[in-house]
């Protein structure tokens, strides 16, 4: 990214080059579904944040113009307003209320939306669901869109200090101290839904971690170990993506939906 582009920090540059592949990275971990689901990345001028632009699948966010930055009343100071998502207030009102988080996601994961349905603790059958010392609290007010500052607090709420909330009936939200570590959260999240999903399923006397097993456990998510695990899946996105010939698309094809190219029978856009 040339760092003349969005102010010339080389913070700034280094952080959107991140979010932009983390993006990638959660599609490639199945995070996927349609053009929904978007990270966001606090300003580290202090503007705002960062997100995904609507329009384009996580898989699809190649450059900075597929990023709008807003403000933390939803106004856009940089990028296509146009294209803003609905939930934008997921991210503005969790990032206001707690300093400490610099990246939040909000996706809908296959297994992770499964559990969202229930009202159960999510257990630590294995490393993944440890990271979250059995502290992923549901949100149960609605299950339609986060698309107001007031669903957007109630949702920060709930979720109190916890680095994910499961959203009932419609997906997750997760969060970390930095894109890397939100990322993993939320690739940990889907894996530690899989891995409890199955086992409830195979009607087998199986158990979990508990108690101080889970406290060491958590221990283990160091910033050296951090580091390795987003090294490890920036190698995988490379090889994912250059075994399959996947190269970036124009924005024109991937943001313009198909009736504003070709008239009115397109219908609405989602």
């Amino acid at each position: 990214m040339d760092d003349t582009n969005r102010s010339g920090s080389n913070v700034l540059a280094q952080g959107l080059d991140d979010l932009i592949r983390a993006h990638r990275i959660l599609e490639m971990e199945g995070h996927e579904d349609l053009t929904l689901g978007h990270m966001s990345w606090r300003d580290p001028q202090g503007r705002g944040f960062w997100m995904k632009l609507q329009g384009i699948s996580l898989g699809e966010v190649h450059g900075t113009e597929d990023l709008v930055l807003m403000d933390f009343d939803g106004n856009v100071i940089e990028g296509d307003g146009r294209w803003v998502h609905a939930e934008w207030p997921i991210h503005a009102e969790l990032l206001k209320a707690r300093p400490e988080i610099e990246a939040a996601g909000h996706t809908h994961p296959f297994y992770a939306c499964a559990f969202s349905s229930t009202g159960e603790v999510l257990r630590a059958v294995a490393h993944e669901g440890a990271f979250f010392g059995e502290n992923v609290p549901h949100f149960k007010d609605t299950s339609d869109l986060i698309k107001t500052p007031e669903l957007g607090a109630a949702c920060t709420r709930a979720m109190g200090a916890a680095f994910a909330l499961f959203v009932g009936n419609h997906g997750v939200t997760f969060c970390g101290h930095t894109i890397k570590h939100a990322m993993l959260m939320g690739i940990f999240l889907e894996k530690a839904c899989r891995h409890q999903l199955l086992m409830q399923s195979t009607g087998l006397d199986w158990r979990w971690v508990e108690g101080e097993e889970i406290e060491k456990k958590k221990q283990w998510l160091k910033p050296e170990i951090l580091d390795a695990c987003w090294r490890f899946y920036n190698r995988k996105l490379d090889r994912f993506e250059h075994g399959r010939g996947l190269e970036p698309v124009p924005p024109e094809e991937r943001i313009a939906p198909w009736f504003e190219r070709h008239g009115p029978a397109g219908g609405p856009r989602c």
